[in-house]
């Protein structure tokens, strides 16, 4: 044994033997049950059936770069029988591949899954029926094209407070990823989810080929995103949200997801999000670098290097006055040569030209006031022709209480700033 507070896992040599979920999870256990500590997972390939929860005090911390979290092949079955509200208990036609310990989602066409359910985790299997160890929250329904599928987080934490993660690959693409065209359209999970935790740290992490988000966290309290990697995930990269009061994001590199880069969903107030390198994001949604919107408000976002995203560089949602994203400060940051060819953009947008067509570095809807935007770059550099992005800024009804201050801006087709809220209260003198 290493110490009382620190527990090594690997496929030898170390004080838990193992290359899977179950390995890692007796040393996190272990290490709770004494009040905290490390759990130091040596290089290698861990196959994981279900995910790594993580636990209160407890460091969980790989090899940047050669420990990596797998995801098993992914086994999907039809329901025989609705999965209902209430109930333990799941039975499919087959519960071939599924075994005690495999963690189980449930989805259905009707629903498309949603991105909140948890997994649940098989405790028993007993004629054909799975038992999961705890209850099912919504209504299933087989006539529907309910499925259960072992697809899940391969890290997660549920009501933990102080736990750090660092130093891992997280990839979330099983092997038999080709026979995943129908789970695939419906799923939408994260390679890293917290939620209902406080005081965690996720450090030096790729989450990468996720059929969903990269690294995601809700009804959440100041969670540290720090010198990260999100990649090549089917929908956001860094996904914090449902009220995730003072999140940091920072240093992190966001490229290549198929939606928005950095998705600020509801309730991300009084946060930083600053130093990221965030681009050629919204690939198969058609969507921006950062989006924020609901409730979004007090937050920094500060140096941050914003390009070559398929629509806006910064895209601040419609949402009522009451809702909107106010008193945000965007300082610093370049924002350059997002937008994407009319050609490209998707038929049923195409028609609302001036809101999906013609990007711009910064585009602001709804009812939303007091933003300050200060020495902030906003260009265009490529080959006239091929200048997207159409307009630094975009302001429009109901935008109000602008400031522009000692913004660079250049070279845009549409020039530097599109006012359509004739709002005097608006300082647009600053570019």
């Amino acid at each position: 044994m290493t110490s009382l507070r620190e527990i090594t896992v690997g496929p030898a040599d170390a004080d838990v033997v193992g290359t899977d979920d179950r390995a890692i999870q007796i040393a996190l256990d272990a290490l709770a049950h004494r009040g905290g500590g490390t759990v130091r997972v040596a290089p290698g390939t861990y196959t994981l059936r279900g995910p790594v929860r993580l636990r209160s005090n407890v460091a969980l911390v790989g090899v940047a770069g050669e420990t990596i979290f797998k995801l098993a092949p992914v086994v999907t079955h039809r329901l025989a029988a609705d999965a209902d509200i209430g109930q333990h208990t799941i039975t499919p036609v087959s519960t071939e591949g599924l075994r005690v310990g495999s963690a189980v989602m449930l989805r259905d066409r009707a629903k498309r899954g949603g991105s909140i359910s948890m997994p649940l985790t098989v405790v028993d299997i007993v004629d054909g029926t799975l038992h999961v160890h705890d209850y099912i929250v919504n209504d299933w329904i087989a006539e529907n094209g309910a499925i259960i599928v072992n697809y899940f987080p391969l890290v997660h934490s549920f009501e933990v407070e102080n736990a750090l993660v660092d130093g891992l690959v997280l990839d979330g693409e099983p092997d038999n990823h080709d026979a995943m065209s129908y789970e695939g359209d419906i799923l939408w999970g994260g390679c890293i989810y917290l939620r209902r935790s406080a005081n965690c740290t996720v450090r030096n992490l790729v989450a990468r080929n996720c059929y969903g988000d990269g690294i995601r966290f809700g009804q959440c309290r100041d969670i540290l995103v720090e010198h990260c990697e999100a990649h090549d995930n089917k929908h956001y990269g860094i996904h914090p949200g449902s009220h995730s009061p003072g999140t940091i994001v920072r240093h992190c590199h966001i490229h290549h997801n198929g939606s928005d880069g950095l998705y600020l969903c509801w309730g991300v107030h009084h946060g930083e999000f600053t130093d990221n390198d965030i681009h050629h994001n919204g690939g198969r949604l058609y969507r921006n670098g950062i989006s924020i919107g609901h409730k979004d408000t007090d937050n920094l976002i500060a140096r941050n290097h914003v390009w070559e995203n398929v629509k806006h560089g910064i895209c601040f949602r419609i949402k009522t006055e009451a809702n909107g994203a106010h008193r945000n400060v965007m300082r610093e940051n370049i924002i350059e040569n997002n937008g994407s060819p009319e050609s490209k953009v998707p038929a049923n947008l195409a028609a609302d030209r001036r809101n999906e067509v013609l990007c711009a570095g910064v585009h602001i809807r709804g009812v939303t006031h007091d933003l300050t935007f200060e020495r902030n770059t906003i260009r265009e550099t490529r080959p006239e022709g091929q200048r997207h992005q159409y307009n630094a800024f975009y302001l429009a009804k109901d935008v109000s209480r602008v400031r522009l201050i000692d913004n660079q801006v250049c070279d845009h087709p549409g020039g530097k700033v599109e006012d359509q809220s004739g709002d005097p209260s608006n300082d647009l003198s600053g570019v």
